[in-house]
């Protein structure tokens, strides 16, 4: 029994972690994500460019033409990359959140979190990137559960879950030194995706300011911008998602917050698809233990040992504090963690299924 629990566990706050860098997670057959809509726009997508003036305040792009309302190029993501493997790949994945290059004997960084030893939390990967995630707990949760990564994927592959950017009025070439951006997070496609710009994603409808309308978004990159073929988010942005996590027999869904996040990724020349996407942040460590004591009641794991002992190694991963800040007087309170990802051109298609919230472990 326990055994069983094991392996939907570890799927869980796997899936959990990457749901809050990206707004998507879930394994093939019991977790998926939702996530929030983008306000303004029609389903479908568009490269085009006007000068005619916009409500909706978004920036303007190239030679400063303003973007009218209702017009964006929509992403969505084609495959997630994880850092894994036992040469260091996670050093690569994210971003220098607090502007430091830390190792274990660093004296400018936060104390240890429940006991964890700073050996483990803190030693930043390349030129100081913060990803305590990919350190510490993808490496037991892949020991449990080896074709977790392939599973998600796959998940993605059948149509499961996605999650979507939409840029609004993004130009066919050109620099575009402002521009206002949202997060979407596709449910279930019906079928497999054919990844070739006719994809209608259903978005969950709970992190929606009008739950009736799927481009009501709260989540909004206000300060997004492309250089060349960068597309950059900005720095400092707060993300929330919700995520559903399934049994056979029970469900709840998970509200994550990730904090002083940061994305970016390469446009193809036709910009109509993305690769090499990064993102990183800062989950807070009390908030997230909160949803995942949720997949502690769906998996009927409260007082187990198993639990307990998982619950307690995310509290020592913690390396940096929630706003993506160090302060050798406090405690750490928050993981940073990094994801990589490859998008392609979709459309946002109409509010799917709200996600059913359940219990949690006291």
């Amino acid at each position: 029994m326990l055994g069983n629990h094991r392996v939907s566990l570890a799927l869980a706050l796997v899936s959990t972690m990457a749901a809050a860098a990206v707004g998507c997670g879930g394994g093939e057959n019991n977790v998926n994500t939702g996530g929030a809509g983008g306000t303004g726009g029609e389903g479908g997508s568009s490269s085009s460019m006007s000068s005619s003036s916009s409500s909706s305040g978004s920036g303007g792009a190239g030679g400063g033409a303003v973007c009218p309302t209702h017009e964006g190029t929509v992403f969505a993501v084609r495959e997630l990359y994880f850092g894994e493997g036992n040469s260091g790949e996670w050093k690569s994945f994210g971003f220098n959140l607090d502007d430091k290059v830390s190792t274990g004997n660093s004296n400018d960084v936060c104390k240890p979190n429940a006991g964890g030893s700073p050996q483990n939390a803190y030693p930043d990967g390349t030129e100081g990137i913060d990803n305590s995630f990919g350190k510490n707990l993808l490496p037991t949760i892949l020991s449990i559960y080896p074709e977790w990564v392939n599973d998600v994927n796959k998940g993605i592959q059948n149509g499961n879950f996605t999650a979507l950017v939409k840029a609004e009025c993004l130009p066919a070439t050109g620099d575009a030194p402002v521009l206002l951006s949202k997060l979407f997070g596709g449910t279930t496609l019906g079928g497999s995706p054919k990844f070739d710009g006719t994809d209608k994603w259903p978005i969950e409808p709970g992190l929606l300011s009008d739950p009736m309308d799927p481009l009501s978004s709260t989540i909004l990159f206000e300060q997004s911008s492309v250089t060349g073929s960068l597309f950059d988010s900005g720095r400092g942005v707060t993300v929330v998602l919700s995520v559903p996590v399934r049994t056979p027999s029970k469900s709840t869904s998970i509200k994550l917050t990730l904090y002083s996040a940061h994305m970016t990724m390469v446009l193809a020349d036709d910009r109509k698809s993305a690769t090499s996407g990064m993102i990183g942040g800062v989950l807070n460590t009390e908030e997230f233990v909160a949803e995942i004591k949720k997949v502690g009641d769906l998996m009927g794991l409260c007082g187990n040992s198993l639990f307990d002992g998982l619950v307690t190694q995310v509290r020592q991963a913690s390396d940096i504090l929630t706003d993506g800040t160090q302060d050798p007087e406090k405690t750490c309170d928050g993981i940073s963690m990094g994801l990589g990802f490859d998008m392609y051109e979709a459309q946002i298609g109409e509010v799917g299924p709200a996600n059913q919230v359940g219990a949690a472990c006291p």
